[in-house]
């Protein structure tokens, strides 16, 4: 799946789309994205997509009376969980391309979804929905596990790479928007612990980083650095206990690497408690002229049957 390039992140989001399902795992989800809407004056839509139930008469080809079944019963069970007045939505289909398709095509700024954690042999075998969305996303997608908690910390982490710098951006307007403190974590190999010329230029990329960043997200954001040493994601996971939110740009290795062992922003995911803001590959950060961010692409308007 191709990510379009030179695609711009809006923080604070107006447009959010909660990916639901039926387990006690959306709910942090559904609730986070609630009051996302209430701080930032933001419209929420919650979806909860319906796999195809496929006909034992006619082998291969799904039974549109029993998924029409099975969604109406979805709707009711959502309702029931989250209020009738719930802006919420059942549609038929595959459940990751559906959700990519949505927030993709229908003017979504923000994909909030919740994670069940899986890790080993049943990550393995069943994969990760909220992995699979982070993978192949255009838009920033939020993950959370727990109850929402106020904003007051940012951490995001910075290799020096290209794409890194896009994670930094959107962590910068996330801390603005949320009037919290930012902190740029960047981690060093654990053999270079006592390296004084290799942390002397860490720091000094470091702080060169952190220099890009728009004026006003200085000023309000007042960034700090932090360095780490050791595996990465462990590092991440680790500084991100004294945080409340962790800012990261996806990037993927390639097949295998990603296959075997995931990508760094996955493991992050799969073993913090602290919700994870995924920044795609291809986002560009560009400023309005009244210094906010601003998409690059134009709505497309459609109506989700309910």
């Amino acid at each position: 799946m191709e990510k379009t390039p030179n695609r711009a992140v809006r923080f604070p989001p107006k447009k959010i789309l909660v990916a639901l399902d039926l387990s006690e795992a959306s709910l942090p989800a559904w609730e986070e994205g609630q009051q996302l809407a209430k701080e930032f004056g933001a419209k929420v839509e919650g979806i909860y997509v319906q796999p195809w139930i496929y006909s034992g008469l006619k082998a291969g080809m799904p039974s549109s009376t029993a998924t029409a079944r099975a969604s109406s019963e979805a709707l009711e069970g959502l309702r029931s969980r989250l209020g009738l007045s719930a802006d919420v939505g059942v549609v038929p289909g595959e459940v990751e391309e559906t959700i990519l398709s949505w927030g993709k095509d229908l003017g979504f700024d923000l994909i909030v979804m919740g994670t069940h954690g899986r890790t080993g042999l049943q990550r393995a075998i069943q994969g990760s929905v909220a992995e699979t969305i982070v993978y192949h996303s255009l838009i920033p997608v939020l993950v959370v596990r727990g109850r929402p908690t106020p904003i007051k910390n940012v951490l995001v982490p910075v290799n020096f790479e290209t794409y890194a710098m896009a994670g930094l951006q959107a962590a910068g307007y996330a801390a603005h928007a949320f009037k919290a403190r930012l902190t740029a974590l960047h981690v060093l190999d654990a053999a270079l612990a006592d390296d004084l010329e290799a942390i002397k230029n860490a720091k000094s990329r470091l702080a060169a980083s952190l220099a890009r960043l728009a004026p006003q997200v200085r000023r309000a954001a007042h960034p700090a650095m932090r360095l780490g040493f050791g595996k990465v994601d462990e590092q991440i996971v680790s500084a991100g206990e004294n945080s409340d939110l962790i800012v990261m740009a996806a990037h993927h290795k390639g097949f295998l690497n990603d296959t075997v062992l995931g990508t760094t922003i996955e493991r992050v995911m799969r073993h913090s408690t602290k919700p994870v803001l995924a920044i795609p590959p291809g986002i560009a950060a560009r400023k309005s002229e009244n210094g906010a961010p601003v998409r690059l692409h134009q709505h497309r308007k459609a109506v989700l049957a309910r």
